[in-house]
C-alpha cells in the first residue's frame, strides 16, 4: 500500500521530503498544504546535495508528531538508523552521481525510512 501512496505523491509532483511530510500528516489525520509546500526546501539535500530530504523531513515529522517527546533521542535514533541502513546521510553521496538512483533507490529509502518513523512514533 505504501508503494502506491509514494507513487501517487510522486505523480502529484512531490519530492521525497514533501512525501514524508504528507504521509505523516495523513497518519496524524491532519492537512497542512503550506507545510508540505515548505518541505520543498529540503528536496535534493536542500538543493545542494547535503542532508537527504527523506532524513531531514523525517526529523521535522518526528517533532510535528510529538513536539515534547521527539527531542534528541528519536532524532539520533532515526539518524543513526538511516546512516546504518543506507551508508550515508548526504543526498549527493547517496545518489552516487547516478540520476537513475532517484527512481531506483529513493522510493525504497523513503518507504523504509517512513516505516522506521512509524516504529519510533509507535504508530500502528
Amino acid at each position: 500500500m505504501m508503494n502506491e501512496e509514494i507513487l501517487d505523491l510522486k505523480l502529484k509532483g512531490y519530492c521525497c521530503s514533501q512525501m514524508i511530510m504528507e504521509m505523516g500528516l495523513s497518519r496524524l489525520e491532519k492537512e497542512n498544504e503550506d507545510l508540505v509546500a515548505a518541505m520543498a526546501g529540503l528536496c535534493d539535500g536542500m538543493w545542494s546535495g547535503r542532508v537527504c530530504g527523506i532524513l531531514s523531513a523525517g526529523i521535522c515529522l518526528l517533532y510535528l508528531a510529538d513536539p515534547k517527546g521527539a527531542s534528541q533521542g528519536l532524532v539520533e535514533e532515526l539518524t543513526d538508523w538511516f546512516e546504518d541502513a543506507f551508508g550515508e546521510t548526504d543526498c549527493e553521496a547517496l545518489m552516487e552521481g547516478n540520476p537513475l538512483n532517484k527512481v531506483e533507490k529513493c522510493p525504497m529509502m523513503l518507504e523504509a525510512s517512513f516505516q522506521k518513523i512509524e516504529e519510533l512514533l509507535e504508530w500502528d
